[in-house]
């Protein structure tokens, strides 16, 4: 059976967007045309790919199931075309990069400045999501590059490392937080503590820390939102523990405090993952080069209290 390749962009386009006239729209395909379409395609898979109704379309399990399987593919597809017509030492195309949230409040502003100045033919997407969902989205394909954090060790694919940096306690403006003053980290579990989850990479380090220091942890609060952990923070339902990067506007505006955590520090590695080296086009190259420069950029210049590993 020949499946038309771009039948399947027009399915993914119209999961993407939940409706098909929005779809039509975007893609500037007659509705009637991109329906037509649809009804081929679910002919072809033999069930149908999405629930209609009244508001838009919603995908059945086998829609989803398909979108999963051919989603990385059909991108890396599609790279491979934009690669061959934009043969130019710029490259083109749109290449996605995954971003923990901590690293995009630092990172995504400044590195999307560089791309538009540096390689203004590339369409770079900034794609948050915590390391589990971004590990998946590398692994299917549905995203270019991902940073994560670390060990290297860890994973099982193309890592590079790229820097690490200090975790610090962090407290609202009513605390009497100081960073010339470290707190030890049998200090911290005293005190009423906000963390992501147990899945999410940070609140693993901050465990890891205070199992080596055989203290238990005393989480007041949860919350897999980034946004949300430092509202509870300024609030003061609590204090948690972020890199000092991520949070250094909220500092200089005095809404939140911190210090630093010794005896010993606690410490996370940030690693760009990747596909492996010949699958990567040149404009996925040239994302990586932006970033590492990005970053390297801004840890000379002090604005990422870091240490570089490259």
């Amino acid at each position: 059976m020949q499946v038309d390749f771009r039948r399947l962009e027009h399915f993914l386009k119209i999961a993407e967007l939940g409706s098909l006239s929005r779809a039509a729209d975007r893609m500037r395909i007659a509705q009637p045309a991109l329906s037509r379409q649809m009804r081929i395609l679910e002919e072809e898979a033999g069930t149908p790919l999405f629930y209609r109704h009244r508001r838009g379309m919603q995908l059945t399990p086998a829609g989803e199931e398909l979108r999963q399987h051919i989603a990385g593919p059909v991108r890396q597809v599609r790279q491979a075309f934009d690669d061959i017509r934009n043969r130019s030492a710029e490259g083109g195309g749109q290449i996605a990069l995954g971003v923990p949230p901590t690293v995009s409040y630092i990172l995504a502003g400044r590195l999307a400045r560089r791309v538009a100045e540096q390689a203004p033919n590339i369409s770079l997407r900034i794609v948050e999501g915590y390391a589990g969902h971004l590990i998946d989205w590398l692994q299917r394909g549905e995203i270019d590059v991902a940073l994560l954090y670390g060990p290297a060790s860890d994973f099982q694919m193309n890592v590079a490392e790229i820097l690490y940096e200090e975790l610090v306690l962090v407290g609202p403006s009513s605390s009497d937080l100081n960073p010339a003053t470290p707190i030890s980290i049998q200090e911290v579990v005293k005190l009423p503590i906000v963390l992501p989850s147990q899945s999410h990479g940070l609140r693993l380090i901050v465990e890891a820390a205070a199992r080596k220091a055989g203290v238990p942890l005393n989480v007041r609060f949860e919350a897999d939102s980034f946004l949300v952990l430092k509202e509870l923070v300024e609030f003061g339902l609590g204090y948690t523990v972020l890199p000092l990067s991520s949070m250094s506007r909220e500092v200089d505006a005095g809404i939140l405090r911190y210090a630093p955590i010794g005896h010993p520090p606690v410490v996370r590695q940030l690693v760009l993952g990747m596909p492996r080296e010949e699958q990567l086009t040149r404009s996925t190259r040239i994302i990586v080069r932006l970033v590492r420069e990005e970053i390297k950029h801004l840890v000379d210049s002090g604005v990422w209290k870091a240490q570089l590993q490259y």
